[in-house]
C-alpha cells in the first residue's frame, strides 16, 4: 500500500472509529484473538448493514482491509475516486451490468494478487445487504477467488476464510449495541484434492462450509414473522433478567431453537401462546409504552418511583431543550437526507453516520466560532464544546425517559381491569419462556 492510500485509510479508520463509538453505544467482540491476522485472509460475514459491516470488523483487525464493493457505489465520480484510492475493489453483479453481462476477471485478479501479497480482503458472500436477521443464499464467488488464489500459492496452507457473525440490536437506531461473533478459520488447503478433481464442486463445498459457520454465529430466523416474534420474547427476557450482550445473544439462540421445537411438538399450544404474546404487545403499542415500563410498574413502590422520575423530568427539561436546540441541525439533516435518498433501509445508519460526520463538523464549527466571537477567553469555547456533546447525548436519552415516564402514568390511570388482565398475561408469558429456556442465565 502506497503512502497516499495509507493516509486515506488512516483517516477513514479514525472517522469510522469515532462515529461507530458514538452511533453504537457498545460493541462486544467474542473470540477477538482470531482477528490477529498473520496470513492472507478473506473474512466473510452476514450483511445487514451495508458499508458499516466490513468497517466495524476492520477496526479491530491488526491489518489493513480491502473490500469488494458493488459497482453501484462507483457511479458517482467522487465516490469512485475515493473507493479506488482507499479500500474499495469494484465488483459487478447482474443488476449492476447494464447489458446483463458481468465481467469481474480484472477484479478477481486484483483480489488474488492482493491476497498473495499477504492482504486481508472482506467479501459479503450474500451479494447484497438486507435488514432481517437471516442469512440469504451465498454466492460462490468467494470460494472461487479463494481456490484460484490458493492454487497460485501452491496450496501452501496459509490462505484462510474467516467467518464472522454480525448481530446488531437494531442497526438503524442510534445508541444501540453490536455483538460481533468471530468464528474459526476455514483452511483452503483442505479443499485441494477436491479442487484438483472438480474446481466447481470445491467452490460449492467452501460455500456450504461458509454458510454453515456463519449461521452458527448469528441469530438466523426463517422469515420476518419469526424474527418479529422472537424479538418480542427477547424483549421480555431482557426486562426480566438483564444479561450481558454475549449472554443475551446465547439466550436468543437457545430461545429460537426451543420455540421451533415447541411449535413442532405442541402446535396448538404454541399457537395460543403466540396469540397471547401478540395481544400483550398490542396492549403496549396501544398505550405507547414498553415492556420494561410495565415491569417497573409492577414493583410495590412504583408510584413513588414515578413521582421521582417526574420531578427529575421537570427539573432537567431545560438541559434537554439546550441540548436539543444546539444539536438540532446537525442531527436533523442526516435523518432528512436518508429520507430523501430513497435508499434501501439497510443504508440507514451508513447515510446517517457519513452525513453526520459532515453536518456535525460544519454546525459545531459555526456554533463554536460564534461563541468565541461573542465571549472572551478560550475556556468558554472549550466548555461550550463539552456542553454540546454531553447535552446532545442527554437530549437523546431524555426523549425516551420522558416518553416512558408519561406512558407509565397513562397505565396507572388506565382501567384497572385491563391492567390486571395484561399483568397476568405477562406473568403467564414469562412462565412459558422460563419453561422453554429451562436453564438459569447469569445476571449482570
Amino acid at each position: 500500500m502506497n503512502i497516499f492510500r495509507t493516509i486515506i485509510y488512516a483517516i477513514v479508520w479514525t472517522l469510522v472509529l469515532l462515529s461507530n463509538n458514538i452511533f453504537y453505544s457498545r460493541t462486544v467482540v467474542r473470540n477477538r484473538k482470531n482477528l490477529k491476522i498473520k496470513n492472507p485472509t478473506i473474512f466473510v460475514s452476514n450483511h445487514p448493514n451495508t458499508l458499516l459491516d466490513p468497517l466495524i470488523v476492520a477496526l479491530r483487525m491488526n491489518k489493513f482491509v480491502h473490500f469488494l464493493i458493488n459497482a453501484s457505489l462507483f457511479k458517482n465520480a467522487a465516490l469512485a475516486w475515493f473507493w479506488r484510492n482507499s479500500v474499495g475493489i469494484k465488483v459487478e453483479r447482474k443488476e449492476d451490468a447494464g447489458d446483463g453481462k458481468v465481467n469481474n476477471e480484472e477484479t478477481f485478479r486484483f483480489a488474488e494478487n492482493f491476497l498473495i501479497n499477504g492482504g486481508v480482503l472482506y467479501i459479503a458472500p450474500e451479494g447484497g445487504s438486507d435488514i432481517p436477521r437471516r442469512l440469504r443464499k451465498l454466492k460462490t464467488g468467494t470460494g472461487r477467488i479463494a481456490l484460484s488464489t490458493a492454487n497460485r500459492m501452491e496450496f501452501d496452507g496459509k490462505l484462510e476464510i474467516l467467518p464472522v457473525g454480525l448481530n446488531y440490536q437494531k442497526q438503524t437506531d442510534f445508541r444501540t449495541k453490536v455483538f460481533i461473533n468471530i468464528g474459526e478459520g476455514i483452511k483452503i488447503s483442505d479443499f485441494e484434492d477436491q479442487y484438483r478433481e472438480d474446481n466447481f464442486q470445491a467452490a460449492l463445498a467452501i460455500t456450504a462450509e461458509m454458510d454453515k459457520q456463519i449461521r452458527a454465529l448469528i441469530i438466523d430466523t426463517k422469515d420476518d414473522e419469526e424474527d418479529a416474534f422472537l424479538r418480542k420474547l427477547e424483549t421480555i427476557c431482557q426486562s426480566e433478567n438483564k444479561l450481558s450482550l454475549g449472554d443475551a445473544y446465547d439466550r436468543g439462540k437457545k430461545l429460537l431453537v426451543e420455540w421451533r421445537n415447541f411449535l413442532e411438538e405442541k402446535k396448538q399450544t404454541a399457537h395460543d401462546f403466540s396469540k397471547q404474546v401478540n395481544q400483550y404487545f398490542s396492549f403496549l403499542e396501544k398505550n405507547k409504552t414498553r415492556d420494561h415500563v410495565v415491569k417497573k410498574i409492577q414493583a410495590s413502590n412504583s408510584k413513588l418511583t414515578w413521582w421521582l422520575r417526574s420531578i427529575f423530568m421537570v427539573l432537567s427539561f431545560p438541559v434537554f431543550v439546550y441540548g436539543w436546540v444546539n444539536n438540532f441541525l446537525a442531527n436533523y439533516i442526516p435523518a432528512m437526507l436518508y429520507k430523501k435518498s430513497g435508499l434501501h433501509p439497510a443504508y440507514t445508519s451508513a447515510v446517517k453516520i457519513l452525513s453526520g460526520i459532515l453536518t456535525y463538523s460544519i454546525f459545531y464549527g459555526i456554533q463554536i466560532s460564534l461563541v468565541k466571537y461573542f465571549f472572551d477567553g478560550n475556556w468558554v469555547g472549550w466548555i461550550y464544546v463539552a456542553s454540546l456533546i454531553i447535552t446532545g447525548l442527554f437530549a437523546w436519552w431524555y426523549k425516551d425517559f420522558a416518553k416512558n415516564t408519561l406512558s407509565g402514568w397513562s397505565l396507572f390511570n388506565d382501567s384497572k381491569k385491563e391492567i390486571i388482565e395484561n399483568f397476568e398475561n405477562r406473568k403467564n408469558i414469562v412462565e412459558v419462556i422460563n419453561n422453554l429456556l429451562s436453564e438459569k442465565m447469569q445476571v449482570v
